[in-house]
């Protein structure tokens, strides 16, 4: 079997594991995600040569795949089976991975032609077992397509910005579901949560974010996150009960159906600009990587001592919200 949870004593602030990554490998992850089982953890990192790397929740590596250039990392990976890792490319191109070996083999690519998935064999099968089920992954398209990184979406929304408003449309029906007017053009990271009920924003030459109830038309300001940064992570729970900030050295978790703080996640340690964070799918698990650490917390307690600070939701004017103070 390729993996094996082991329990290991919680430690403070809700960390029930970390780790920290070898020497440079660590450096510009580029995705970090859990499997739709939520018991392991998908990592891209690259330095010089890629590394894909699978965690499991004690943060015991399960197993790390090389590649022969950065670009095979990939923009994220699956965990199809336990023999087998697909990987997507900015390119729209897939790298396949057989694992049951201690060296994993690129066994196939598949690329975008003119009539569809155009698939180069790298790899002979050792046998015809494997054969078949490399054959029977590779006719499963629907099975390992698209970014497993994009939220399972229970709503039927899509939010836009013009000029000093963030809009929200039901996509069906192309009718308005509503309107936010911030007397400013939005940054455009918005976020729209899976459920489709809150919207996460910012402003220009302004280091707080901001979070928008569609429901209640209620606004809140979170606080000064951001630290002046050009960008910075957030990542919702997979209800969209919950939305969790990036600051210098943690992460604020706030509810987003009252705008309350109620917790704070603290990563050890300078967390680098351009980290990754994600939630399990059952939002049980937070887990965060920069270039030297990654960090796994359970929820359920995280959440216990909460809320630290109860949130007043902004007021409006002449129906533009009031962000003066």
């Amino acid at each position: 079997m390729l993996y094996r949870v082991v329990p290991r004593p919680l430690l403070p602030n809700a960390v029930i594991s970390e780790a920290d990554m070898p020497h440079h490998e660590g450096l510009n992850p580029h995705y970090l995600l859990f499997t739709p089982d939520g018991t392991r953890i998908l990592h891209g990192s690259s330095y010089i040569y890629g590394v894909i790397r699978i965690w499991d929740l004690s943060l015991r590596e399960l197993l790390k795949i090389p590649t022969e250039h950065v670009s095979q990392v990939g923009d994220w990976a699956r965990l199809l089976s336990d023999r087998t890792v697909v990987s997507g490319t900015s390119k729209k191109s897939y790298d396949f991975w057989d694992v049951i070996s201690r060296t994993p083999i690129r066994f196939c690519t598949a690329s975008r032609g003119s009539e569809g998935l155009d698939f180069t064999h790298l790899a002979f099968a050792p046998n015809d077992s494997i054969a078949q089920r490399w054959e029977t992954i590779l006719r499963d398209a629907n099975g390992w397509q698209g970014d497993p990184r994009v939220h399972n979406e229970t709503h039927n929304r899509v939010a836009c910005i013009s000029e000093e408003s963030i809009f929200v449309d039901e996509k069906s029906s192309n009718t308005r579901v509503a309107s936010l007017n911030v007397d400013l053009k939005p940054q455009e990271d918005f976020m729209l949560s899976p459920s489709g009920k809150s919207i996460s924003f910012r402003l220009p030459s302004s280091n707080d974010s901001f979070l928008w109830n569609i429901d209640t038309q209620a606004v809140y300001r979170l606080d000064g996150s951001l630290c002046n940064q050009t960008s910075y992570g957030r990542e919702w729970s997979p209800d969209g009960h919950y939305i969790a900030v990036e600051r210098y050295s943690d992460f604020t978790i706030w509810d987003s159906r009252t705008g309350a703080l109620v917790s704070i996640l603290d990563f050890g340690g300078h967390f680098n600009l351009g980290g990754r964070l994600c939630f399990s799918p059952d939002g049980r698990y937070f887990a965060a990587a920069d270039e030297g650490r990654i960090r796994l917390w359970d929820m359920k307690i995280a959440l216990q001592p909460g809320p630290y600070r109860p949130n007043c939701p902004l007021s409006f004017r002449d129906g533009v919200v009031d962000i003066s103070h």
